[in-house]
């Protein structure tokens, strides 16, 4: 399934710029170490078990042909190293992009997806964690989420009493993805619609006597705040958050700081000694940086220090494809950096627990 999903986007970009598929003679492919495993029919099942050991982990080399790929038969395909179970050889994409080990003081690089994986470098050194930040930023595991695209709620203002929704494609609402769900989160704190617990206001909370109050409400024995009632902007439906979305996002949120938490740790310095954050993923660059920080994703880190950078696991495997000397380099950086298992580390937990909440802004929250 991986090789044939593979093979159809080869084939779509290939007839676009009518390329023969004979004429494709290198492939560089990068992706976490499971997705790894499948793309080269190896059985992952060693990285289901501790010590999550995976079956391969420097860069590999097959032909064409061998995998069924829309290319030359005898045209090479590099699938660059994994540096361990839970960190993957998109994280070496995205660290061949970002060149960490060469920047001047601490650097971090964050990829946001379903797991978040993290970079340090400082001094020519480079550690990588994997946080099992879960789905909630692709939209999965929210009531009514979605993946980003056409009809997705990607931003969410709530002033002088009114919701208004930025959606992709400029379309009535269908649902919202991860950098919507982060807005509308962060703008429920602000307005004091939301206590730092992460608790929506309840009904009895003098909260609720503002304009916006009245969009909260009791469904099924649970609190949601609608963003789009039914035929309010086009929508079929009502488009709500509910507490338990804002849980799922608390675990996600708390999850990458913990993780951040860890690596430096690890190297003992604090927050404020990290010079910049790289924010690499598509998700990246939708996310509304201030409110990522409202919400204490990146704890300590200031705004300005937060810089979004798209798809370098791509951009990584872009490099390593149009070089020999970058594929040589990226075989070297993988062997010297260091994997920081979290589910074993004795701080990971009780950093995690400490994340949960939201930072207080200053005012009164909901009750």
């Amino acid at each position: 399934v991986t090789i044939k999903g593979i093979s159809e986007t080869m084939r779509g970009l290939l007839r676009s710029l009518s390329i023969d598929e004979n004429h494709v003679y290198s492939v560089v492919a990068v992706g976490n170490t499971t997705m790894s495993h499948l793309f080269l029919g190896v059985d992952p099942k060693n990285l289901s078990v501790a010590p999550f050991i995976p079956c391969y982990r420097p860069r590999t080399v097959v032909k064409g042909g061998r995998l069924g790929l829309p290319m030359h038969p005898e045209g090479t395909v590099h699938v660059l190293a994994n540096i361990s179970g839970y960190v993957g050889s998109d994280t070496l994409g995205v660290a061949m992009a970002t060149k960490l080990w060469e920047q001047k003081g601490y650097s971090l690089a964050v990829d946001i997806g379903t797991n978040g994986e993290i970079i340090l470098g400082y001094k020519g050194w480079l550690l990588a964690c994997s946080a099992a930040a879960g789905p909630a930023f692709e939209g999965a595991h929210i009531q009514n989420g979605m993946r980003a695209g056409d009809g997705a709620i990607e931003s969410v203002l709530l002033e002088n009493g009114t919701v208004r929704l930025g959606v992709i494609g400029d379309m009535p609402p269908q649902g919202i993805c991860g950098s919507g769900l982060i807005d509308a989160v962060a703008e429920l704190l602000r307005c004091g619609l939301l206590g730092v617990s992460g608790r929506l206001a309840g009904e009895k909370s003098p909260a609720l006597s503002q304009p916006l109050g009245g969009r909260l409400r009791t469904v099924g024995g649970m609190r949601e705040f609608v963003l789009a009632f039914a035929g309010e902007q086009g929508n079929e439906r009502d488009i709500v958050i509910t507490q338990k979305d804002i849980r799922e996002l608390q675990l996600a949120k708390a999850a990458i700081a913990a993780g951040i938490a860890v690596l430096l740790k690890e190297v003992k310095i604090e927050a404020s000694q990290i010079d910049r954050i790289y924010l690499a993923g598509a998700f990246g660059n939708y996310l509304d940086r201030e409110k990522a920080v409202v919400l204490g994703m990146f704890p300590g880190i200031s705004v300005d220090k937060i810089i979004p950078i798209g798809n370098a696991a791509a951009e990584g495997a872009g490099l390593c494809l149009l070089s020999l000397g970058e594929r040589k380099m990226a075989d070297r950086i993988a062997s010297f950096v260091k994997p920081v298992e979290l589910s074993t580390h004795v701080e990971f937990n009780d950093l995690f627990v400490r994340e949960i909440g939201f930072p207080p802004l200053g005012g009164k929250g909901a009750s």
